[in-house]
């Protein structure tokens, strides 16, 4: 970057820090609106659209893109609309002060009474499906739905000043470690509970790929999933996947009510590095090709966690996980066979086994032995105590963007945790300020010295 590049950025950085939160988030909103990610959607339906106005019949890649619409159709999920309200819920709390002038205590207190909420109102819920099972009477279910009703109405009320804390306690790290403007991360950390949408990934089945994704509605259950990805399979050839996630990268973000405080708390962190990202190339680029959709995942997980890690040993620390680093990440051999070390069954390491046995038959275009293979390899993930419901290509497209995870096959994941681990160790900034300009996995190379 030249010096007058970084003197623009060092005045913008300045300007950004006088506004106030709530503008901030405005900005940062309408730059995700406008990124291309969140553009694909847009610029999907543009293409076929033109497509269909210049030609007399559709295509038959279109004709399936039609039936998948058809399959799903009243399912799907609005996001822009799910952002306006939460926005202006946002803009709301922070005008009125929610959450500011507690102390420590005050905000732990508040954090672990909403947390008992959560149980308090699962607790409900599985009582009113018992009485159902074992059709009570009807006064008695009324009574069971009343007193859920009440416990949901005063979870809401105690959610935004929840919110509000955390976002203070996760912007307050973020700010030490040196990713702030005059006190205030940029942008501001802002997410909310909620059940965000479930997803669908489409894959062809001869490839592991991600040809196409859709927001569905929170509401839909195992049951209708799995009819509606073998419709999808059925009528179209393809794979797909339906999936419950942890959290959206929307602004306001998404993130789902958990009595697991660690893993809320990182989830949090995580969907804000995929709002920091977006203002910068890596970030503007999520989804324009496969490898840049893991290097976006994979950094938001890596710093997510850290994040997460350094949240609950500041505020929690009774919850703080060892202070250890994770081991770094090994592919297992080609041949597909897993090493001897760890003893015991390893949901990660039996992954990678199954995905890199999966990519060798597909790539000797042996597809459905492919299939058979990972239903087999499901069934074992079952045995164990893994309940997926489904395990294909769609899956693999899905989950292997986190190179973390076992379902992927992408060294990236391994070479950023190098990347942290050598060039900037305990430094988050420094560690995104890097990655945070990368247009491909060859600038992680680069980065790393690996030879071309």
């Amino acid at each position: 970057m030249t010096s007058k590049a970084g003197e623009r950025l060092s005045h913008i950085a300045r300007w950004m820090g006088q506004l106030p939160p709530a503008l901030l988030a405005l900005l940062a909103v309408s730059h995700r609106l406008l990124s291309l990610r969140r553009l694909l959607p847009v610029l999907f339906a543009i293409g076929v659209g033109l497509s269909f106005a210049g030609s007399s019949a559709p295509t038959d890649r279109q004709l399936r893109f039609q039936t998948i619409a058809s399959v799903v159709a009243g399912r799907e999920f609005s996001l822009a609309g799910w952002e306006w309200t939460a926005l202006g819920e946002k803009v709301q709390s922070w005008r009125g002060g929610t959450g500011r002038g507690l102390t420590t205590e005050q905000e732990r207190a508040v954090v672990f009474g909403y947390i008992e909420g959560i149980r308090r109102v699962r607790q409900a819920q599985e009582r009113v499906h018992r009485l159902v099972s074992i059709t009570a009477a009807e006064a008695e279910v009324a009574q069971a739905r009343q007193e859920l009703a009440h416990l949901r109405a005063r979870q809401q009320g105690r959610r935004p000043l929840t919110e509000a804390v955390i976002q203070r306690q996760v912007g307050q790290i973020l700010v030490e470690a040196g990713l702030g403007v005059n006190g205030i991360p940029a942008p501001p950390v802002n997410f909310t509970f909620t059940e965000p949408p479930q997803i669908l990934i489409i894959s062809p089945r001869n490839e592991i790929r991600n040809v196409h994704a859709r927001m569905l509605a929170p509401d839909i259950d195992s049951a209708e999933a799995g009819q509606r990805e073998s419709a999808i399979r059925e009528r179209t050839g393809y794979s797909a996947y339906i999936t419950r996630i942890g959290g959206l990268g929307a602004y306001p973000t998404m993130v789902v009510e958990s009595t697991n405080i660690e893993w809320f708390i990182s989830t949090v962190a995580h969907e804000w590095v995929h709002n920091y990202l977006t203002l910068f190339p890596l970030g503007m680029r999520f989804g324009s090709s496969p490898e840049l959709t893991t290097l976006n995942e994979t950094v938001a997980d890596i710093v997510g966690n850290e994040v997460g890690r350094r949240v609950l040993r500041h505020f929690y620390p009774e919850f703080a996980p060892p202070d250890t680093p994770p081991p770094p990440l090994q592919n297992v051999p080609a041949n597909g066979s897993a090493p001897a070390e760890p003893a015991g069954f390893d949901f990660n390491r039996e992954m990678r086994v199954t995905r890199l046995r999966v990519d060798e038959l597909l790539a000797e275009g042996n597809y459905t032995e492919a299939e058979a293979y990972m239903e087999t390899r499901r069934r074992l993930f079952v045995e164990n105590g893994y309940l997926l419901r489904v395990l294909n290509q769609a899956y693999f497209a899905f989950h292997g963007s986190y190179a973390t995870g076992g379902a992927s096959s992408s060294p990236i994941g391994a070479q950023l945790q190098e990347l942290q681990r050598v060039k900037t160790p305990e430094d988050i900034a420094g560690f995104l300020h890097t990655v945070r300009w990368f247009t491909s996995a060859a600038d992680l190379e680069r980065v790393l010295g690996v030879p071309e």
